[in-house]
């Protein structure tokens, strides 16, 4: 990049500030963020990275954002009279959060677009987009996300022809796509199958994209073997509901319009770049939108997700960086793009009382919690009382009971058992001597694989699977007390997977059975009606 351009990318900056100021001024954490607050206590006083002690049971779905933070908390850890003090992993997670944030759009801004026309475009759509700030933070991986998928897409426009060192590069970055959330591998595949159809080595192009997803095959096996199964627990959860596919899609739509209605300019730049894209000649532009076009679809077959807008902070990111890739040559033109930017993504703000205040987290009674007909939320509003500078004003972490030195498992107690939700907030609040029952079976392995107490009765990301007769008292006593006996027989196959010797051969064996399913058969006959009252 030439000094002049570098140069000219410096009226860039006061947006960069805009965009900065606002993902400080929002930033907040969920409580779904917090369920891995209480895997990582676990895992840093080693206890090992499980939410229920004793229970090797994955309920986070980003190993690599877990990784990350566990690293800081482990420095953190270190320093006895640390600032953070008992709200540590909250406020380790926040500003985690907002570096990673900060380093995408500045990577954006100064090494990705072609001009500073498009820096100035792109952090004006990241500004006015209210998914993409809201999940700048939220306590999720998203951030983490976005810097990878930021680096694919620069390192695959700029590529070398047929350079085994690019292909490395794009299938490690893929990997750690995968380890930070496996469904968004949907972003890398188009691309890495492209490169290894029009390379004319494949051989060789294939040994090493495989050496480049070392990372992914690592901790999918390390998952396998620790854990028992190759995915977390949590998507079982969502995967076992019984629900026809045709509801999920529908509710998936309905995802789309909830976005539509809060935040029309997310998903309208989206379409807009998608189709501009596919009808220009750049060959790669068209190749990473097939990525976008993959995880859109994925996003409404699975029905999309109660959190507004955060599945398409990602697709936004990219199709931005395409959009900023282009020449803007018609002052007209460009004038007009900042207007519709301007128009579309602020107007929102002033006639949409359901929506969260842009610039802000203010007072909790400011706002009505909003959760759509179809269970649609706006989490940020329902989580007022979790943004950064309410904790600020508050002069308190949220709480923290249990964390640091507090956090210290008695294993010769009682196993009291608590079934609660939503998991995170309380699981913490009850610290690590409990046993957590979440009634959207989130942290148990075994209500995962039970039906749904009514088929006909959900919400996106909340099923509610049975509680079988006797588990409750099983957890208690230790002693398998499950009525249903199949269910019982199917619980102590599972029990050995996720509690018994870890370095054991039999049990490597029964992992191998649990997951070539030859324990299926024991719940085919299972019904609602072996739920506990």
């Amino acid at each position: 990049m030439n000094s002049r351009l570098i140069k000219n990318k410096a009226l860039a900056i006061p947006f960069l500030a805009v965009y900065a100021w606002l993902v400080i001024r929002t930033s907040w954490v969920g409580d779904d963020a917090v369920i891995t607050f209480r895997s990582l206590e676990n895992f840093l006083h080693g206890y090992g990275p499980v939410f229920n002690i004793g229970e090797r049971v994955q309920t986070f779905t980003h190993p690599l954002w877990f990784l990350l933070q566990a690293a800081a908390g482990f420095v953190f850890n270190l320093w006895k009279s640390n600032p953070f003090g008992q709200g540590q992993m909250y406020f380790l997670n926040v500003f985690i959060s907002i570096g990673l944030s900060l380093l995408v759009a500045i990577i954006f801004a100064f090494n990705t677009t072609s001009s500073t026309k498009g820096a100035i475009l792109g952090l004006l759509i990241f500004s006015v987009s209210k998914s993409f700030v809201d999940y700048s933070t939220s306590g999720l991986e998203n951030p983490l996300t976005h810097l990878i998928l930021l680096l694919f897409t620069l390192a695959y426009l700029t590529k070398k022809e047929d350079s085994q060192r690019s292909i490395y590069i794009l299938g490690t970055l893929a990997a750690l796509g995968g380890v930070d959330r496996l469904d968004t591998l949907l972003f890398y595949f188009p691309a890495l199958i492209l490169l290894f159809w029009q390379s004319p080595n494949k051989g060789k192009t294939l040994i090493t994209l495989g050496f480049g997803f070392l990372p992914l095959i690592a901790w999918e096996l390390f998952s396998l073997f620790y854990y028992g199964v190759p995915f977390p627990n949590t998507a079982y959860a969502k995967i076992n509901t019984g629900i026809p596919e045709s509801s999920l899609i529908t509710q998936g739509i309905f995802y789309y319009l909830n976005s539509l209605k809060l935040d029309p300019i997310t998903l309208l730049t989206i379409i807009t770049v998608s189709i501009a894209g596919w009808m220009n000649r750049n060959a790669a532009h068209k190749t990473i939108l097939a990525g976008v076009l993959l995880y859109l679809l994925y996003t409404i077959y699975i029905g999309g997700d109660f959190m507004s807008g955060r599945y398409f902070s990602t697709p936004l990111l990219i199709c931005v960086t395409l959009l900023a890739t282009m020449d803007f040559k018609s002052p007209k033109v460009y004038g007009f793009a900042i207007g519709i930017v301007l128009l579309v993504g602020i107007a929102p703000i002033f006639v949409i009382p359901e929506r969260a205040p842009a610039f802000g987290v203010g007072d909790e009674g400011d706002h009505r919690v909003f959760v759509d007909e179809r269970g649609i939320s706006d989490e940020r509003i329902v989580y007022t009382g979790l943004g950064l500078f309410e904790r600020i004003k508050k002069k308190s972490a949220p709480s923290t009971n249990y964390a640091r030195d507090k956090w210290v498992y008695l294993p010769g107690e009682p196993v009291r058992v608590r079934i609660l939700g939503p998991l995170g907030l309380n699981s913490m609040t009850l610290g690590p001597n409990f046993h957590v029952i979440d009634v959207n079976s989130l942290a148990d392995p075994l209500m995962t694989r039970m039906p749904l107490y009514e088929i006909e009765r959900w919400r996106i990301g909340h099923f509610r699977h049975i509680i079988p007769k006797g588990y409750e008292e099983t957890l208690k006593s230790g002693e398998n007390r499950i009525e249903n006996k199949d269910i019982a027989l199917y619980y102590d196959k599972l029990s050995f997977i996720v509690r018994g010797e870890l370095w054991s051969w039999e049990r490597v064996i029964e992992i191998w059975n649990f997951n070539t399913g030859k324990y299926d058969y024991l719940l085919e006959n299972v019904t609602p009606a072996d739920a506990a009252e």
